[in-house]
C-alpha cells in the first residue's frame, strides 16, 4: 500500500470527518480559471470534493477555496492524493492540506466547530476531536526567544508521552510567556523517535513542520520577539542561538472552550458587553478598541482579530448596522445588512 494511502487511512481514524455539502473551488497549476466544485467531507486535515471531470494528474498541489463570512474565502494549498472516476461524468476528488496561512487556519478551525454543531449525526455521540492537539509548554523568556527561531525556521522539536505517526497532522498550542503570545499552529510529523527520560518513563522525540505560509511565520514571530522583554540589551546581529532541544509537550485531553479574546484581551471583552445590543454604542466602542490609544491593529493576534470581525458581523445581523457604518459600507460596495 503507498505511503499516503497509510497515512491517509489513519487520519481518517484519528480525525473528525464531516458530511457537509458546500460549493467550493478548486484550482490546479496552470489552470488560468478555477473549477466548481461541491465538498462532501471536511477534516482538520483534508477534504473530499467532487468534480466535473478528472483532475489533470495525480501528486501536485491544488489551490483549494472554502465558502466564509460575506464575501470572504479560505485559501488552502493541498496535495492531490487521488480521484475516482463516478457516473455522469463526475469525479471524486481526495485533498491533503499543506498550506494555509495563519487567519485562514483559524477560520478553517472556526468553520469545522460550526459544521460539527449542525451534524445530526454527531449531537447523540460524543464528537470525535477534529484533531489531536498538544500543548507546548515554554517557561523563560529565553526559552521562547530559541523557539520562536525554530518556529520562524518552519520546523521544530519537541517532546511528547505519546507516539505519532510520521506524516500525521496536530495542533500545536503554546502556553507560556508572554500572555498575549498564544499561539495556536498547525504542524505535521516528520520524525517520531522512542527516548527513555531520567525518572524511567517513557517519552518520544517528534520533528514536526507547520503547515503554514513561511512568510507569515516569519513575519508572526517577528513581532512576538518584539514583543518580550530584553532584560540583558539587545543581542548583536551576529549572535548564535544554541542548538536546538527538545521542548516538553503534553497531550490536550480537552480543549479550552475559552476564546481568544477571554485568553489574551479580557478587558475588550467587558468593553464590548458595555454597548451590547445598541448599534451606535457598539460601534463606537469597536472602533475606540481598532483605532484607540489603548489598542492598535498590531497587537490583536490573528485569533483575537478574526473574533473581534465575528462579534462585529454578529451583533449587526441581531441589532442593525450604525449610520456610520452603514455609510462605509455603500463606499466601499458593501450591501449593509
Amino acid at each position: 500500500m503507498p505511503a499516503e494511502e497509510t497515512q491517509s487511512s489513519f487520519e481518517r481514524r484519528a480525525q473528525a470527518r464531516l458530511h457537509v455539502q458546500l460549493p467550493v473551488q478548486l484550482q490546479c497549476k496552470g489552470e488560468e480559471q478555477p473549477r466548481r466544485a461541491v465538498l462532501l467531507d471536511l477534516s482538520w486535515g483534508g477534504a473530499l470534493c467532487q468534480t466535473k471531470g478528472m483532475l489533470p494528474t495525480n501528486n501536485q498541489l491544488v489551490q483549494l477555496w472554502l465558502p466564509w463570512e460575506q464575501q470572504d474565502r479560505i485559501q488552502i494549498e493541498a496535495q492531490l492524493l487521488r480521484q475516482k472516476p463516478g457516473g455522469g461524468g463526475q469525479c471524486l476528488v481526495a485533498l491533503r492540506f499543506r498550506r494555509l496561512s495563519l487567519t485562514d487556519h483559524n477560520r478553517l478551525e472556526r468553520l469545522l466547530g460550526r459544521i460539527r454543531e449542525q451534524d445530526a449525526a454527531n449531537r447523540t455521540l460524543e464528537p470525535q476531536p477534529l484533531a489531536a492537539m498538544i500543548e507546548v509548554m515554554i517557561k523563560t523568556f529565553d526559552e521562547w526567544r530559541a523557539a520562536l527561531v525554530n518556529i520562524a525556521s518552519g520546523r521544530l522539536l519537541i517532546s511528547t508521552p505519546a507516539a505519532f505517526m510520521p506524516g500525521q497532522s496536530l495542533g500545536l498550542r503554546f502556553n507560556g510567556v508572554p500572555q498575549r503570545a498564544r499561539l495556536n499552529l498547525r504542524a505535521r510529523v516528520l520524525t517520531s523517535e522512542p527516548k527513555q527520560n531520567p525518572d524511567g518513563t517513557s517519552a518520544y522525540l517528534l520533528t514536526v513542520e507547520f503547515e503554514h505560509l513561511e512568510s507569515a511565520l516569519r513575519n508572526w514571530t517577528q513581532w512576538l520577539l518584539a514583543q518580550i522583554p530584553d532584560e540583558k540589551g539587545p543581542l548583536p546581529s551576529d549572535y548564535q542561538y544554541p542548538p536546538a532541544v527538545a521542548i516538553p509537550a503534553q497531550i490536550i485531553l480537552a480543549k479550552d472552550t475559552r476564546s481568544a479574546l477571554e485568553l489574551g484581551f479580557p478587558e475588550a471583552m467587558n468593553y464590548l458587553i458595555t454597548a451590547w445590543g445598541d448599534a451606535e454604542a457598539f460601534d463606537i466602542v469597536f472602533r475606540q478598541l481598532i483605532f484607540g490609544e489603548s489598542f492598535t491593529t498590531e497587537t490583536w493576534t490573528p485569533e483575537a482579530w478574526e473574533e473581534l470581525k465575528f462579534l462585529q458581523s454578529l451583533h449587526e445581523e441581531a441589532y442593525g448596522v450604525s449610520e456610520g457604518r452603514r455609510l462605509m459600507l455603500r463606499i466601499t460596495g458593501q450591501e449593509p445588512f
